[in-house]
């Protein structure tokens, strides 16, 4: 029996023009959505062969061609920006074409999810028609600003038309079912995007493990970060800087070594092993390692196939034993290295002070040759 077809999830991707749509779209796809660019289908609609050509040079005149037949948008944009009356009759027309199109591609996709980024997907009705879920980007309007004018060239006059024609943010955010901030850092956004994939039980993407250079500053950083102000997992603070962050992976010893696991395009978690001690050899089997990873990542297998892979590194630059201090209320942390082989051999009492108290850690050990993961 032939396995019935399943509808996939259907996320309307929005917001205002400079606020990182394309970005985000890019994100999910790399998670294994499928992405439709409403303004590229819109192009396709306004083709000399497409649905809405022939309604569009009526309404508007074979002046908005060009030479070769084809809709000149330049020509047309002039027409109808700024022209609120002209806009709306173009979209009358190309509005309902477009939806048609998404319609088709929705209901054949293979594809698990479904992403429409569409700057009018509010006004259009695609939300309404096709989207289980609405998400809207924003980020500060200066940045909208700047972004625009080095990216498009755009005059800051130019920006602000454009703005100024488009819904306000605040009447796209009251329809929205999840807002993304990408005021910050790529990375900072792609967190946010696995984030809200995870909690809607979407499918994850196989990880990918690699090693890690200090060109992945920015993404471990945020991961860092992130598990910072979760709060009760780790004693450090939050990095103020990708530049911070990048100075401190140039500058790790020789021997050391960073793992980095992504979903798709983003990463979610990172490892770094270091030599235990500098100062004599004695101490040349020894390795100390941290562990950092998203929380929506964590239960899906991704700790574990980073740890593998340190665990190979360390015998390749001849660590024979790994040592990690766990704060002694992280008690998911002490279960997770306790499953990888570790051993509890020591406390330190009120070895930090965090969060406004003092917290004891716990030192745990791995003798990599006798390594057996539970």
């Amino acid at each position: 029996m032939e396995e019935m077809h399943r509808k996939p999830f259907v996320i309307g991707l929005t917001g205002g023009i400079g606020t990182g749509k394309s970005t985000v779209l890019a994100d999910l796809v790399s998670l294994g959505a499928e992405g439709l660019d409403a303004d590229q289908i819109a192009r396709q609609v306004m083709a000399p062969d497409g649905p809405a050509y022939a309604a569009v040079v009526a309404e508007f005149g074979p002046e908005i061609l060009a030479a070769d037949r084809t809709i000149d948008r330049s020509r047309l944009g002039r027409r109808v920006f700024g022209d609120p009356t002209a806009l709306a009759r173009l979209e009358a027309i190309v509005h309902p074409a477009v939806a048609a199109v998404i319609a088709d591609r929705v209901a054949a996709t293979a594809a698990p999810v479904v992403v429409i980024e569409a700057i009018k997907l509010l006004e259009a009705g695609l939300s309404r028609q096709l989207c289980d879920e609405v998400w809207v980007t924003r980020c500060h309007r200066r940045q909208q600003i700047a972004r625009l004018r080095a990216s498009r060239g755009m005059s800051e006059a130019e920006v602000r038309r454009r703005l100024a024609a488009q819904m306000p943010v605040r009447r796209m955010i009251a329809q929205a079912d999840l807002v993304i901030d990408t005021s910050g850092t790529r990375s900072e956004t792609g967190l946010q995007i696995v984030t809200a994939w995870a909690a809607r039980g979407l499918p994850l993407p196989p990880q990918h493990i690699r090693r890690g250079t200090a060109d992945d500053a920015e993404g471990i950083r945020a991961v860092l970060n992130a598990v910072v102000a979760e709060h009760g997992l780790t004693i450090l603070e939050p990095v103020r800087s990708v530049a911070q962050e990048r100075a401190f992976l140039r500058a790790l010893p020789k021997r050391a070594h960073i793992t980095v696991a992504q979903l798709g395009a983003v990463i979610v978690g990172f490892q770094v092993i270091e030599p235990a001690g500098r100062y004599t050899r004695a101490l040349n089997h020894v390795a100390t390692l941290g562990s950092y990873l998203l929380a929506a990542a964590r239960g899906h297998g991704i700790g574990r196939a980073m740890s593998e892979a340190t665990f190979a590194a360390a015998r390749r630059l001849g660590f024979r034993k790994l040592v990690i201090n766990v704060r002694a209320d992280n008690t998911a942390a002490q279960t997770f290295y306790a499953q990888l082989g570790f051993q509890p051999c020591g406390r330190l009492t009120k070895q930090a002070f965090v969060d406004g108290r003092y917290v004891d850690e716990l030192i745990y050990e791995l003798l990599l040759e006798d390594q057996t993961i539970a």
